[in-house]
């Protein structure tokens, strides 16, 4: 059967308008990692935003740009007729919602529609209510929504689903204009998306539906990229794939229509579409998802040699540890190693006002690092786009939308949202780098965890705990009888601690300093500062490990975890050691409690 659009229009340019027609079996099917391909595709360039260099390359095919006033409005239609079968709705269930999941990530105004059809069609959430636009509430809904919603009315009315969408549009169009803004809703971007499993049988054709849409949106070839319409067929041989190309949307180099052997094909190819490669200017984005190595890790090195790590906050600019520069050469002598060979020079840096390691000497302190955090200016701009990216920081609109939050959300607020738990699973990277997992201990918990920095055989055991562990600092690392915890070394200084929210990360502290590096004992660290044998597991010598610090204008504070970048000695004299914390310390005894991390956080205290 020949399948393709059944009008091209020859355009301006000289070249064809829709995909040209193409010869397919009537009973194939699209394997999963080609229609992840092609809707992924597809779907990039509806979501992918203009960063601060737009790209006018019209070789990069179609894109989108959602300004300030733009926004999208994404139509889920579900097919729930007797032929789905119960097993099968449930997997379309959960990809929709990888959907929602994923999209909502994404620094765009989304609101959803979920339209459940059978014989008729039910509208779980509309675009009409203001929950639309809260992927929770939508997840909530979608996800207690159940097959026998349409009890005996078996039937597959694709035409009344999407005819729900057609009212919806009317909605907005009279909205806008009670609203005093007429021409509004010419700035929404429209996404359907049809899972179904077979011909329509009630309702009629929906193509003359289709039409009626394209026309309250005014769809014209300067306005065809404000509709994509994407429809997929799966399971049995009724599945007719012209009636689905009959409902999609026709886009030259795109695919709009697809059929999959099972739900299970499916799911499998859109959750591999939805890893988006192509994402703008997004901040706190590891792509792929599991990649060991975030985007914004960065290497800090004086000569070869690893000094201390750091993040990428903007397009030239390191948050790390003031300590990391102690002595050390001039900023000309540095660079910031960016992964896959991209090596930067330093251009200077600023260490924070108050940060002096010898304020407390007086006190009995020999090395303090309250305040322990600094900015790096690299001598040219990165990270505008793909890799190296930016990390998400708190009190920040960026953070707001990577949590999904409203503007305006307080800097309070946000860290009750992201600290407001006893414990908080947060990452580290090491030396290797591998992403390392630790638990932030707040409120009752961080008074214990902090108490291990002023153990006996520590260098501050004579000290006060509050002179030593501001409550500038966070806290974490190993429990005694709990989950194992990863521990810091030696070089790992300045690095993040971040959170992961909805697939975003953001930084919430600064490794900084601490009084045991479990690397230390036989382990290697090449040139390159990597860990050549296996780090120690955190509880093995439970002594007084690393700790991270933050950026704030109150300074920095520490929190204790199970390992430490560097270890600073009671005889450490930062004046002639250009890095204090590379002096070696005798392990403290072996003690009941295990060892804690220091680091400073990124909100201000008070």
């Amino acid at each position: 059967m020949l399948l393709g659009p059944a009008h091209r229009r020859c355009l301006e340019t000289g070249r064809w308008s829709g995909p040209e027609p193409s010869c397919r079996h009537p009973y194939a099917y699209d394997l999963p990692e080609d229609v992840s391909e092609g809707f992924g595709a597809s779907l990039t360039s509806v979501l992918e935003l203009a960063g601060a260099r737009p790209h006018n390359d019209s070789s990069l095919g179609r894109r989108i740009v959602l300004s300030s006033e733009g926004s999208l409005h994404v139509y889920l239609l579900l097919d729930a007729s007797g032929s789905v079968r119960s097993e099968n709705f449930r997997l379309f269930q959960e990809c929709g919602a990888a959907i929602v999941d994923r999209l909502s990530s994404f620094e765009v105004a989304v609101s959803f529609a979920v339209i459940s059809f059978a014989s008729r069609a039910l509208v779980i959430v509309s675009t009409a209510e203001d929950e639309s636009a809260d992927a929770d509430e939508v997840l909530h809904r979608l996800e207690n929504m159940t097959f026998t919603d349409h009890g005996n009315a078996t039937g597959t009315n694709v035409r009344g689903a999407l005819m729900e969408v057609y009212h919806m549009l009317l909605f907005q169009k009279a909205r806008a204009e009670r609203m005093g803004h007429p021409d509004s809703w010419r700035h929404v971007r429209h996404v359907v998306i049809l899972l179904t499993d077979g011909r329509f049988n009630v309702g009629g054709h929906p193509r003359d539906m289709v039409a009626k849409i394209e026309d309250v949106l005014e769809i014209k070839p300067d306005r065809e990229d404000y509709l994509d319409i994407y429809a997929f067929g799966v399971g049995a041989l009724e599945v007719d794939v012209a009636e689905l190309a009959a409902v999609a949307s026709h886009r030259r180099d795109e695919t709009h229509a697809f059929k999959l052997a099972d739900a299970a094909a499916l799911r499998q190819a859109l959750e591999a579409a939805l890893v988006a490669t192509t994402l703008g200017d997004l901040c706190g984005v590891i792509v792929p998802a599991g990649a060991s190595r975030p985007p914004w890790h960065v290497i800090l090195r004086a000569g070869r040699e690893q000094r201390c790590a750091g993040s990428l906050v903007g397009g030239r600019w390191v948050l790390t540890a003031a300590h990391c520069f102690l002595g050390g050469p001039a900023p000309h002598a540095w660079t910031a190693d960016l992964g896959e060979g991209d090596l930067v020079p330093l251009q200077r840096w600023v260490l924070h006002e108050n940060f002096d390691v010898r304020a407390g000497v007086s006190r009995g302190i020999p090395e303090f690092y309250d305040y322990d955090v600094a900015l790096v200016e690299l001598e040219r701009e990165v990270g505008t786009r793909g890799t190296p990216r930016r990390v998400c920081i708190p009190c920040t609109e960026d953070a707001n939308r990577a949590m999904r939050k409203p503007p305006g959300m307080t800097c309070e607020e946000q860290e009750a949202e992201l600290l407001g738990r006893p414990r908080v699973p947060a990452e580290f990277v090491s030396l290797d780098p591998q992403r390392m997992g630790v638990q932030i201990k707040r409120q009752e918990a961080w008074a214990a965890c902090a108490s291990g920095a002023t153990q006996p055989g520590t260098p501050y055991a004579e000290a006060a705990l509050g002179e030593v562990v501001t409550d500038r600092f966070l806290c974490s690392g190993q429990e005694s009888g709990g989950p194992p915890e990863a521990a810091t070394c030696k070089g790992e200084s300045g690095g993040s601690l971040f959170l992961e929210r909805r697939h975003r990360f953001i930084q919430v502290g600064v490794v900084s300093w601490g009084t045991f590096d479990p690397c230390r004992g036989g382990t290697a660290h090449g040139r390159g500062g990597s860990c050549f044998d296996p780090r120690p597991p955190p509880d093995t010598d439970p002594a007084i490990s690393t700790s991270a610090s933050s950026a704030s204008s109150r300074g920095c504070a520490g929190t204790w975890g199970g390992s430490s970048p560097s270890p600073p000695c009671a005889s450490a004299d930062p004046g002639r050691d250009p890095h204090p914390h590379n002096k070696a310390c005798a392990p403290p005894p072996r003690r009941e409690l295990p060892s804690r991390v220091s680091r400073c956080r990124l909100f201000p205290a008070g």
